[in-house]
């Protein structure tokens, strides 16, 4: 991928670096392969990469974040996963992607795969019930059909009665002996 990307561009980069006199060494992109384990530590951050099933889309991967004793996990793109929730066990804030549909899509819509590929709302109440976070948010929410929040809120309190929350852009939390959330200032 990055070396098609590096293609993509490379009128581009030719011009800046021969116009606008760029150095070229700033042109190059670097990619490092991760696996499953830690993938980052500096300054008391640590970060740790786990596998998660996206279905065929392979390797998938979602995220742990430590620092000072607090900890965030980011799902990524995944179904239910044991993987996923191995590692985020006793996680202060769990960010989980989520997809809301009908019940009773059949294998032959068109929009089967996405469901298939993604966590329903009992899957991720599921999730967040082994898991234990101090906060659970939705993110990366896929609506299928026409359903809505209010839909989401109640299939996964059907199964999670926790602290869980409908994520928006630009919201952000504060981590400390409890999780607050800070909501996400309009645009100017």
């Amino acid at each position: 991928m990055i070396e098609h990307l590096q293609e993509a561009f490379a009128f581009d980069v030719k011009i800046r670096i021969e116009d606008d006199k760029m150095p070229q060494a700033g042109s190059k992109l670097l990619a490092t392969e991760i696996q499953e384990g830690q993938v980052f530590k500096k300054n008391g951050v640590t970060v740790i990469a786990f596998e998660v099933d996206h279905g065929p889309v392979k390797p998938a991967f979602g995220y742990r974040i430590e620092y000072n004793g607090h900890s965030v996990v980011l799902s990524g793109d995944t179904r239910y996963s044991e993987n996923l929730i191995k590692f985020a066990k006793g996680t202060d804030l769990l960010v989980h992607e989520v997809v809301i549909g009908p019940d009773t899509l059949s294998r032959s819509d068109p929009k089967y795969p996405i469901l298939a590929h993604h966590t329903t709302p009992e899957q991720a109440g599921k999730v967040f019930r082994e898991v234990k976070p101090k906060l659970a948010v939705y993110s990366h929410i896929v609506r299928l059909y026409g359903h809505n929040e209010q839909d989401l809120s109640r299939r996964t309190k059907s199964i999670f009665p926790g602290k869980f929350i409908i994520g928006q852009d630009l919201m952000s939390f504060l981590l400390a002996d409890t999780v607050s959330i800070i909501a996400a200032r309009p645009r100017q």
